[in-house]
């Protein structure tokens, strides 16, 4: 027999389940009255503590659409949407892209005063791509609008206690106000004395559309995968039922930036930049390592913008190829000129014009490669910071000095190649040649 039958006290707040059986057990003996076929209520003269050993108190209040209206609030509305077992369950949808605020307003509750208690529902929604929204739970205590308590669940303000499938699970805890000193000219001074706190929930939308639906207790849910969206950093708003997919497609306004499928092509370009751009450091992570972002997610990147990064990265790659090249023939040279100087058979005539003209030559040589070195260091700097920087950060001068500065390495490159190493290596060739000669 399961535990079906909902239990509130008197003034209908909720205290537990029990099986059948027992709640009948209970009206029959007058301790309680059925208010509908599933829940009872517990008289003011049952012993609390006798039936609380059965029911453990909670003090949960779940998300009911039957208990909540709309009035005059702008678009909102009752309706059944899928659960996550795919079965329909009726929950509600309220505001739009375009409507100023709309407002809903749960039934009064007659709460116990100074206690704790969780207000539980799932949400979806509630966000839009420029961050105005507004998404608010409204706690109200004696219909007291000037005082309410107000829970912002927009921009991850209060954390859900888990994702699915789009949607947030919020346990919003709250404790009602003691009342005893504001009533204490009107309350009989009998005791054990009950103070009532008239209670009323409300969720504000503004200019984003938010669903709610109902949930269960917390503990139900301790066995559920977190499932939050693998791009949440990279979005500017989060999942929306209204959507096909919980964002804009492709196709429409904003889905060329923020769509799964436009992000699935952005991550995996900036991923393929980016082992190109650690496949040339010296301390550079290997391909099976991967790439992580460190910094803001490149969320409003353009495929323009992502294309000169990827070319930057590829020429920087070359360029650090041609150093080496350059660094490989540079100590050829100094070899040779090693060998020549402890050859017996070249003149002391030859040795002091070749020490004359090669000690200036390898001096500049070396200050130069170590400068195109320091170059490439900071041109890897600059590509890291913009595969891991937003569109904002980088900024399109930012990303002309990247690209000015390929061009600066690569002219440097053409120089070391086409005169310096070259006029070093003709020099050297002709000494060999004048040393075998003599």
């Amino acid at each position: 027999m399961t535990k079906n039958v909902t239990v509130t006290d008197e003034y209908g707040t909720y205290v537990g389940t029990t099986y059948p059986k027992r709640a009948k057990g209970l009206v029959k003996n007058g301790r309680a009255l059925f208010v509908d076929d599933c829940t009872i209520r517990l008289s003011a003269k049952a012993e609390p503590s006798e039936h609380r050993s059965e029911v453990k108190q909670m003090n949960y209040i779940y998300y009911n659409s039957r208990e909540w209206s709309f009035g005059q609030s702008g678009q909102a509305e009752r309706c059944f949407i899928n659960d996550f077992d795919n079965s329909l369950v009726e929950g509600m949808l309220l505001g739009g892209w375009n409507v100023g605020f709309a407002k809903a307003a749960s039934k009064h509750y007659l709460l116990t005063q100074d206690t704790e208690y969780c207000f539980v529902f799932w949400l979806n929604g509630g966000e839009n791509d420029k961050g105005s929204e507004v998404c608010q739970l409204q706690i109200i205590f004696s219909q007291n609008q000037n005082d309410c308590y107000i829970y912002k669940l927009n921009r991850n303000y209060i954390r859900p206690l888990l994702h699915s499938q789009g949607w947030e699970l919020y346990s919003i805890p709250f404790r009602t106000p003691d009342m005893s000193a504001l009533l204490a000219d009107s309350i009989p001074k009998t005791a054990g004395t009950v103070v009532a706190v008239d209670t009323q929930f409300a969720f504000v939308a503004g200019a984003a559309p938010m669903a709610v639906k109902p949930a269960k207790e917390p503990d139900f849910y301790k066995d559920w995968k977190d499932e939050p969206d693998e791009f949440a950093e990279w979005r500017p708003q989060r999942h929306n039922i209204v959507f096909e997919d919980g964002w804009p497609s492709i196709n429409m306004y904003g889905g060329n930036q923020y769509s799964t499928e436009a992000l699935r092509k952005r991550r995996d370009s900036f991923e393929a930049a980016a082992r190109k751009a650690h496949g040339s450091g010296k301390a550079a992570a290997s391909p099976e390592q991967g790439f992580h972002f460190t910094g803001p997610a490149p969320d409003m990147w353009d495929d323009e913008l992502s294309e000169r990064v990827a070319e930057c990265a590829d020429r920087i790659s070359d360029i650090r190829d041609r150093y080496q090249e350059i660094e490989e023939r540079y100590d050829d040279a100094q070899s040779r000129y090693d060998e020549l100087l402890q050859n017996s058979h070249v003149t002391a005539e030859l040795k002091e014009r070749a020490t004359d003209f090669l000690k200036s030559r390898f001096s500049a040589l070396t200050a130069e490669l170590a400068g195109i070195s320091a170059l490439l260091s900071t041109a890897d700097e600059e590509i890291e910071k913009a595969l891991n920087g937003s569109r904002k950060e980088l900024g399109q001068g930012r990303l002309d000095a990247l690209e000015n500065l390929a061009d600066s390495l690569e002219g440097r490159c053409d120089a070391m190649e086409d005169s310096s190493l070259e006029s070093l290596e003709d020099f050297l060739d002709n000494l060999e040649s004048e040393s075998e000669e003599d």
